[in-house]
């Protein structure tokens, strides 16, 4: 990368509060993005799943038309932390997203608009297949599960070698990345037949075990001939 893209590229970082001045010629991650980082650590290395009597947290709430930005904001983040939509207005979680939820309406300053329900369970007409299939984009969610699996097929977990583990382990975090933020882990019961997640949450589980301690090596090695 050049000299000017790289000072482009930090100038927006700074813009965007990842990273601010610490001193002359010094820079450090910001306390939120600090937080954010360690969000989204907990939310792609510890994939979670829900079991059948895990409880849900119920979002609902009303802006005035005066803050329709904020609206159109709240829909793509609740979407992008896993949330289900209900209906206008009426989204649904797991309960262990409930934290994240309420960081994302104090973050838009949505807080005093919305009002979260804790329920064990929900009564639709049809099946929990047919709620779920009505409040999540399952067709777009399997796709990116088995895109994740078609990625990763390639590599392979037994390999002792420290570059190959380096390399695969790049690909595994770059396929995989997106998944857990859109999909909240619904449990099996609200699931199709042949659902593709559980066969790719098994896998990354492997290969990110099989890869991280060697490929952080690789890359301090890296790192010290650089240097």
């Amino acid at each position: 990368m050049s000299t000017p893209a790289a000072q482009t590229a930090v100038s927006r970082l700074i813009d965007r509060g990842v990273l601010e001045t610490a001193g002359p010629a010094a820079l450090s991650v910001t306390t939120p993005a600090m937080a954010m980082f360690a969000r989204g650590n907990r939310r792609i290395f510890t994939p979670r799943c829900m079991e059948h009597s895990d409880r849900w947290v119920l979002v609902a709430f009303s802006l005035p038309e005066a803050l329709r930005a904020t609206r159109h904001q709240l829909r793509k983040h609740f979407v992008q932390l896993g949330g289900g939509l209900v209906s206008a207005g009426l989204w649904i979680f797991p309960e262990y997203l409930q934290s994240e939820v309420l960081e994302v309406l104090g973050a838009l300053d949505a807080r005093n608009y919305a009002t979260l329900f804790i329920s064990e369970t929900f009564d639709h007409p049809g099946s929990a297949r047919e709620a779920s299939a009505q409040w999540w984009d399952l067709d777009k969610l399997a796709k990116l599960h088995r895109s994740f699996l078609a990625a990763t097929a390639g590599l392979d977990a037994t390999s002792i070698d420290a570059e190959d583990a380096y390399l695969g382990y790049v690909v595994l975090i770059d396929a995989w990345r997106a998944i857990p933020y859109l999909d909240p882990g619904l449990p099996e019961q609200m699931l199709p037949d042949n659902w593709p997640g559980q066969a790719s949450r098994e896998r990354f589980v492997e290969i990110s075990a099989a890869f991280k301690d060697r490929a952080a090596a690789h890359a301090e090695h890296l790192l010290r001939l650089a240097g």
